[in-house]
């Protein structure tokens, strides 16, 4: 394993005969540019196999949390359709583009649906640490600020409580291609 920039590290050429992301791709600063690198890094007929989120409509769970905080924390950044980000692949044609641009062939997007589940119990650390809802508490607000938004956030995912859990369905592309 490598842990490098995928868009700027010198991989040796033709070293790789398999390439795969879980729902790191869609921040590649400049997506063209990381997959022609990688491209160039794949063997021929090297298979890619990615997984990005499809869109913030599809994925309420996703979304709950800055929703339910945006009156709390005005300085939280509106989602922009295709920015680089969390959603910035959910659009499939947009990326066939950019890996048919990068060099690559073959691509095809599959919609998958996993169901996702986690204990109740770990919600107010899943709001603190993830999302834009977290960024924003990271950066410091007051105490008061933050019961506010953990409630409010609280409230607003009890619809996806079940029992002692949260259940949601990831709504994701499963986008594959070759070298």
């Amino acid at each position: 394993f490598i842990v490098a920039d995928a868009q700027t590290y010198p991989f040796e050429a033709g070293r790789f005969d398999m390439i795969t992301s879980r729902f790191g791709v869609m921040f590649f600063e400049d997506p063209v540019a990381a997959f022609r690198n990688l491209n160039r890094a794949a063997q021929p007929g090297t298979n890619l196999i990615m997984f990005s989120w499809r869109g913030p409509e599809e994925n309420p769970f996703m979304t709950a949390a800055e929703t339910a905080a945006r009156p709390l924390l005005p300085g939280l950044p509106e989602r922009e359709p295709n920015a680089r980000g969390q959603f910035g692949f959910a659009d499939s044609a947009r990326v066939e583009r950019i890996l048919s641009e990068a060099g690559w062939s073959d691509v095809a997007s599959e919609k998958i649906n996993v169901p996702c589940r986690f204990p109740l119990s770990t919600l107010d650390l899943y709001v603190s640490l993830m999302g834009p809802v977290g960024y924003a508490m990271a950066q410091g607000v007051d105490e008061e600020t933050r019961d506010k938004v953990s409630d409010a956030v609280r409230g607003a995912l009890m619809d996806f409580v079940e029992g002692d859990e949260i259940v949601f369905t990831a709504a994701c592309w499963k986008t594959t291609a070759q070298s």
